[in-house]
């Protein structure tokens, strides 16, 4: 009876170990992966470079990057205008240092409005993006549920749930004017709760003594200073009119683009083709094409009937 049963747990453990490669090899082949997200330059003005990976490019407008990990610096006098492939612009001012420490999105829904400035993002998306100096303006569109977006200096961080804001910092200040939307302030790792602002306010976060977290002021922007958080995000709402992103079946991509022989470390040219991944699609930039105006077509007066 003995000998029976130990036969028969034998058996049943094999067809475990069977069974469960099998299973798992479903379970990891059902699994989603996101493509790689993207962040198009849709306005380049004056000097600035683009590090992506171990590259650092001259930026040049109309051209696209993978965005984790890339880092955009802009000189005195340039600014740049960026497009996320979630639909998010992003304005660069001078003097400033950008830090995409990551972001990355879902597959994109097969039944979105992929038409430019869509109201909607395309797919769940995280983001992190740190500003070491400088300023910048953010213009989103509607985040669906479950993204998040989160931009971090070296006094706050600032988490956007949608909506239009300028950040400005140094190494003593943050300046964080909401012109609408909503999104969350902390001073510091230790603020764990945070302060909401209403569009029209300002945060000031200020560095403090060694051991002591920054300090928080909420108040109503200064009309002096409207102007400029408004150029910077209206600046960034315009870039997102400039392109659109689609998402395409590996095989198709591959055909179209190949990638070249041989890459320069540093250059002013288009960055080489995203590396192969394991998800099946790839997000490419379309950049937009605006209408052709109506033709005026211009009859002399000798031309005209009974003359």
């Amino acid at each position: 009876m003995k000998t029976k049963l130990a036969r028969l747990l034998l058996l049943s453990a094999t067809a475990l170990l069977v069974v469960a490669p099998s299973a798992f090899a479903q379970r990891q082949l059902g699994k989603k992966k996101g493509p790689t997200s993207k962040i198009y330059l849709a306005e380049a003005v004056g000097d600035s470079q683009i590090q992506t990976g171990d590259k650092i490019y001259t930026a040049r407008q109309a051209t696209a990057f993978d965005a984790p990990g890339t880092v955009i610096e802009t000189k005195e006098g340039a600014h740049n205008a960026f497009v996320y492939s979630n639909g998010t612009g992003m304005f660069v001012d001078q003097n400033t240092r950008v830090e995409i420490d990551r972001f990355v999105q879902e597959p994109f829904k097969p039944d979105r409005n992929s038409t430019a400035d869509a109201p909607f993002e395309p797919s769940i998306s995280q983001s992190d993006v740190h500003i070491a100096h400088g300023a910048v303006g953010v213009c989103t569109s509607q985040l669906v549920s479950g993204s998040s977006m989160s931009y971090s200096t070296p006094q706050a961080s600032v988490n956007i749930r949608g909506g239009k804001v300028a950040i400005e910092t140094n190494a003593d200040e943050t300046i964080i004017d909401l012109l609408d939307g909503d999104i969350t302030v902390r001073g510091g790792s230790k603020d764990i709760g945070g302060q909401i602002l209403r569009p029209g306010e300002r945060a000031v976060v200020r560095s403090s003594p060694a051991g002591l977290p920054p300090t928080v002021t909420i108040s109503q922007i200064p009309p002096e200073a409207l102007q400029a958080s408004d150029e910077r995000v209206s600046i960034a709402c315009n870039a997102k009119k400039t392109v659109t992103f689609e998402a395409i079946e590996k095989k198709a991509e591959a055909g179209l683009d190949a990638p070249p022989a041989t890459t320069p470390a540093t250059g002013t040219g288009t960055p080489p083709p995203s590396a192969p991944t394991d998800d099946g699609q790839e997000i490419v930039a379309k950049p937009t094409v605006p209408a052709s105006p109506p033709t005026n077509v211009v009859i002399s007066p000798d031309r005209l009937p009974g003359d």
